[in-house]
């Protein structure tokens, strides 16, 4: 948090996000719920939930290219107005009771193919704005972001939605969205990339075979990809859980909601105290393998009390992994590579919204829960797997470091 004290742009980018990650958290708390009421059908909420993550794969390695071709300020001021109209526009059609699910499925496969740009973005100018010596510090202020307004925003989404109904909560997104894009429009001196007299195809195609002949990028964007693809399952499936195995309703479903991002929070907040985390490998498996446990213990948990408390250890152990991860690329990767294979991360992300389309389907023959555990199990045991691969890596980057 000293960063966001000390480097005045970062601290004004950040309040930026800060509006964004209010409106990314109250999003899925609508959507989830807005689908579940609809069609009353967890295998549906799995697939508005894919539906989203495809829109996000899909457009990922283009926002790479993009993002290392053009400002990265007015791509993330562009992707931000593009969500922001989609959201009021899905506010008015529930306001006008002309909603179908088709709607619904739409604005989730635009938030998808937009977020792809905006994250892309956003993790690039987050070096631009911290330099390479302060990057875990400003990964970690970013995700303290994201999990501060996890705890925040789905209260008052739980509550809008209760009291309000689902149009006023869509209409509070678009509203968050906007607020986000005129902070971010107020920074100054970010620059475009140099020029690139290479097509946007050749700059596609060189980012493909970078990521996939480079053996520590591929290390670490396949972990990224396992972990989103069957840990981060859970957040499709938590409207299920929360109604049909904890027996509530949208409040107590945002209360789970919160639960996770404080535990989020908290991880965050030691990370950006600790002076200096020099072993991300350790951070990493340590993080991936308890989150994937977290996970089986909440799965089959039938008290609300215990559901909340496993939540909040499973998300901080979620967050620990990603922070670890996020560093770890962005440290291998050379500057004029950073946008594409950053947009990578952002295509693995897209795997945590596919991940509804099965476990949409186990959930619906086998039960939310044995879906959620598997996803679970699969996480931890791929941490295992890989963990003498990462503390290489991570041992080789320190002396490295060292040297220079």
């Amino acid at each position: 948090m000293f960063l966001l004290l000390s480097n005045p742009r970062f601290r004004r980018f950040w309040c930026g996000l800060l509006f964004n990650d209010a409106a990314l958290a109250i999003e899925p708390l609508a959507l989830g719920w807005l689908v579940l009421d609809m069609t009353n059908s967890p295998l549906w909420v799995g697939i508005s939930a894919g539906v989203a993550g495809v829109g996000m794969t899909v457009f990922s390695p283009v926002a790479g290219v993009l993002a290392d071709r053009y400002n990265r300020k007015y791509l993330l001021i562009l992707s931000l107005a593009i969500q922001s109209l989609a959201a009021l526009a899905l506010g008015i059609l529930l306001i006008s009771d002309s909603l179908q699910l088709h709607h619904a499925l739409v604005f989730a496969f635009v938030s998808g193919l937009t977020g792809s740009l905006k994250f892309s973005c956003k993790m690039a100018l987050t070096l631009d704005l911290a330099g390479r010596h302060n990057l875990l510090k400003a990964v970690a202020a970013n995700f303290f972001s994201m999990t501060i307004m996890g705890v925040v925003a789905p209260l008052a989404g739980g509550l809008i939605l209760a009291e309000l109904g689902m149009g006023p909560a869509f209409f509070l997104v678009g509203i968050l969205l906007l607020v986000s894009l005129l902070v971010v429009s107020l920074l100054k001196g970010i620059e475009s990339p140099e020029y690139r007299a290479t097509s946007h195809v050749d700059d596609l195609l060189e980012g493909v075979k970078y990521v996939f002949r480079s053996p520590p990028v591929r290390l670490l964007i396949l972990a990224v990809m396992v972990s989103e693809t069957f840990g981060w399952a859970v957040e499709s499936m938590l409207p299920v859980i929360a109604r049909d195995e904890l027996g509530l309703g949208p409040r107590g479903f945002s209360y789970l909601m919160s639960a996770g991002a404080l535990g989020a929070a908290v991880t965050t907040v030691t990370i950006s105290l600790v002076p200096n985390i020099e072993n991300k490998g350790r951070l990493i498996l340590l993080g991936m393998i308890g989150f994937g446990l977290g996970l089986i213990v909440f799965a089959f948990s039938k008290l609300f009390v215990l559901s909340l408390l496993c939540l909040a250890l499973t998300f901080g152990c979620g967050v620990a992994y990603e922070s670890g991860l996020s560093t770890l690329i962005q440290e291998v990767v050379p500057d004029r590579m950073r946008g594409r294979v950053l947009s990578f991360q952002t295509f693995s992300w897209g795997f945590s919204g596919m991940a509804g389309f099965h476990a949409g389907p186990i959930a619906a023959v086998l039960g939310a829960p044995i879906a959620v555990a598997i996803g679970g199990g699969i996480v931890a045991a791929n941490g295992f797997r890989i963990a003498r691969s990462l503390m290489l890596l991570s041992r080789k980057l320190v002396e490295d470091t060292q040297g220079d």
